[in-house]
């Protein structure tokens, strides 16, 4: 019965060694396994990448124009990104917002006014980075020969503004107006004339000028000190934005944003070097959020106007 007693226990401890040695042998490939599956996880995020961007500037009518204005920029962001760009060319403003809806492009440069009408779309869309711009507000000039020298002297008068949602050329000095009592339909005749309002203004085919403050600085470079009146300059506008789609996935939209914002001196000198975009020279990128443009959202109620 002792001999018994005695070869039970040696079993029992022999199958403890085994049980640990079991044990040990498997913690390794409990390890690899973890780092495969981290592995993985990993590469299956990537996977869901997309093989190219699209791209649009809301600004910018028509493929020729755009391959013209954004060819190096296009050349810069797919260096940056190690991705195709292809270019989505748009007849208007609010083509953009529409192309976005349906998955048509993935990321747009939009100014403050389009940004707030995309949103408004397209609610999932998500602003990455916006373009801090030097000298980017509304301004109402005057010629300096005329008898005007407050807002209150310019009711009664013609106003030539850029185009119909332009922020700096038609929302911005709107809203300037507002502020100040005017009543749009009745206390001023306003002209959207866009590429044509300097020369309408020039010319007195209309009494003031309502537009961005650069384009002052331009008239009075073209044409000395002197002859045009500040009347007013309005507060600093939204930066224009970069936007992107809602089907692309969260970790490629970061790696994007983060890649633009690595490499913004060159991005913004490859935006800049046709000659076409002088508005964002001197310009930063910064990070955007959708707060960002609650000041374009209330211009719109001011003034009245649907954001669609």
């Amino acid at each position: 019965m002792k001999k018994i007693k005695v070869i039970l226990a040696l079993m029992f401890v022999a199958l403890l060694l085994v049980a640990c040695g079991e044990s040990a042998s498997n913690e390794p490939e409990k390890d690899n396994e973890q780092e495969d599956n981290a592995s993985s996880e990993e590469t299956g995020s990537r996977e869901d990448w997309p093989d190219k961007i699209r791209f649009a500037d809301t600004g910018v009518e028509g493929m020729e124009e755009l391959q013209r204005e954004f060819g190096p920029f296009k050349d810069a962001l797919e260096e940056v990104l190690d991705i195709e760009v292809e270019f989505f060319a748009v007849t208007d403003r609010i083509i953009g917002a529409t192309a976005l809806e349906y998955d048509q492009v993935d990321m747009l440069l939009a100014g403050p006014s389009e940004y707030a009408q995309i949103r408004a779309v397209v609610p999932e869309a998500e602003p990455i980075i916006g373009i801090e711009r030097s000298e980017y507000s509304a301004a109402i000039i005057v010629h300096e020969d005329s008898d005007y020298h407050t807002l209150e002297d310019i009711k009664g008068t013609s106003i030539a503004m850029k185009d119909a949602g332009s922020t700096s050329g038609h929302i911005g000095p709107s809203q300037i107006l507002i502020e100040a009592g005017f009543d749009l339909d009745r206390d001023v005749d306003i002209k959207l004339l866009d590429g044509a309002r300097i020369e309408a203004f020039k010319n007195h085919e209309v009494d003031v000028l309502a537009t961005g403050i650069k384009d002052y600085h331009q008239i009075v470079e073209e044409d000395g000190e002197g002859k045009y009146r500040l009347l007013v300059e309005g507060p600093p506008l939204p930066n224009d934005v970069f936007v992107v789609g809602p089907n692309l996935p969260a970790d490629f939209v970061k790696a994007v944003q983060e890649a633009i914002l690595e490499n913004q001196n060159k991005i913004i000198e490859s935006i800049t070097i046709t000659g076409e975009n002088d508005k964002y020279l001197e310009a930063r990128f910064v990070e955007a959020q959708d707060s960002d443009y609650d000041s374009m959202r209330e211009a719109y109620r001011v003034l009245g106007l649907e954001l669609e």
